[in-house]
């Protein structure tokens, strides 16, 4: 039940305000980073199901939404499999890679078509454990869906693999007049891929977004029926390119500077241009990671809803570019051990940053 009295709540135009906070603190979730880490180094890796489970479970149970904490309550066996099917896959590619390309090409194209499966069950997994109030989260998607997300992907995925094996083994010695075609087929597939790319983040976001959901719980009223969120048709995937246009840019222009300045730049850092050259690309790569994130992030909960409820978020970028340069300098200073610490800031930033509000006559 709704506590009216609490001075966090207030009424808008749209409805109440349920506040989210999260209350974690990095000191909580360092022992358990450990804990699992070790776990998962000793078991050599066999633990990762599990270990993704205590921390589902951490992160939702330091989640409150309008005062009340989400709760967790799967503990990764339901995944294990799924995860042995993964990691066997791995092994054998890695085993028959240098001697057999070809085949380790086509033995992750055999995999290919499961993915989408494995992510759908995934999806459905950490939501189904999630409750809040009583009422479980929901993913509504179905099997079909998951493989329309990836379907244009998969002729230049296979048309790159495949000829990347080619190139690698033996197969690679052409004759003079046909030594350019696969080189040539494979950089098509490459740029088709690449063009690709917001498309298919943008199908990905509709599907999740789409088919979140809250099951029904007890009682009667409107609250207690089982609902599915909807993603606005306002959200296209010219957004997409726009973001990942960002992307590309800022990565194209540092090869433009590093090219016209490399002479300069390696005198002015001729004391450790190693280091320093390894901090400026991670700084590059932190800022081009926050435009994304805080782009995408606020593009879709501005425009998912469901019947009784709206979400809004405001993630600005200037926040999470700083929170990220902080996180890098300290996880550098302390040789890594800041980690968690980051994760839990990062975390905080991201989940408080969205609005929750219930629409009025909503229970």
């Amino acid at each position: 039940m709704t506590n009216t009295s609490d001075p966090d709540q207030h009424h808008t135009g749209t409805g109440q305000t349920l506040p989210i906070r999260f209350t974690a603190s990095g000191r909580d979730y360092a022992r358990l980073w450990l804990r699992n880490l070790g776990l998962t180094l000793i078991t050599l890796g066999l633990y990762l199901p599990f270990a993704r489970a205590h921390r589902l479970r951490f992160f939702r149970q330091h989640t409150q939404v309008d005062g009340e904490a989400l709760d967790f309550d799967g503990d990764g066996r339901e995944m294990l499999r799924p995860h042995l099917l993964l990691c066997a896959v791995l092994l054998l590619y890695i085993l028959i890679a240098h001697e057999m390309p070809l085949g380790a090409a086509l033995l992750l194209l055999g995999a290919l078509p499961f993915w989408p499966t494995l992510m759908l069950r995934s999806l459905r997994w950490r939501l189904a454990h999630t409750r809040w109030r009583g009422r479980r989260l929901a993913f509504h998607g179905d099997a079909a869906g998951a493989r329309a997300v990836f379907l244009p992907a998969a002729a230049p995925l296979a048309v790159l693999l495949i000829g990347q094996a080619l190139l690698a083994g033996p197969q690679a010695e052409f004759d003079d007049g046909g030594g350019w075609l696969v080189p040539a087929l494979v950089s098509l597939a490459l740029l088709a891929l690449l063009a690709l790319l917001p498309w298919l983040h943008a199908r990905l976001s509709r599907y999740r977004h789409a088919n979140f959901g809250l099951d029904a719980g007890a009682g009667t009223g409107p609250a207690a029926q089982a609902e599915r969120t909807g993603l606005d048709a306002s959200v296209e995937p010219r957004h997409f390119y726009r973001l990942h246009g960002g992307v590309l840019a800022g990565l194209a222009g540092a090869l433009l500077i590093n090219l016209l300045f490399a002479t300069w730049i390696d005198t002015l850092l001729a004391a450790a241009p190693m280091l320093t050259g390894l901090l400026l690309d991670m700084t590059l790569l932190l800022a081009l990671r926050a435009w994304l994130v805080a782009g995408t992030q606020t593009l879709l909960w501005n425009h998912t809803r469901s019947a009784h409820y709206r979400f809004a978020c405001h993630l600005p970028l200037s926040r999470l570019l700083l929170l990220s340069l902080k996180n890098l300098l300290l996880c550098v200073l302390t040789l890594g051990l800041y980690w968690p610490h980051a994760v839990v800031a990062t975390t905080r930033l991201r989940l408080e940053s969205i609005t929750l509000s219930r629409l009025p006559g909503t229970n």
